[in-house]
């Protein structure tokens, strides 16, 4: 996870907060899917 932080120059800063952005939303979506599933099983 701190690979980057070790390294003198950061080209890809953009790209690994644009991806960490998307992970959190996948999960996000995937426990509102889970939720949703829930509450329609009852």
């Amino acid at each position: 996870m701190n690979l980057a932080t070790n390294l003198p120059e950061q080209p890809t800063n953009e790209e690994s907060k644009f991806k960490e952005t998307v992970k959190e939303n996948l999960e996000f979506l995937k426990s509102l899917v889970y939720l949703t599933k829930k509450i329609f099983m009852l």
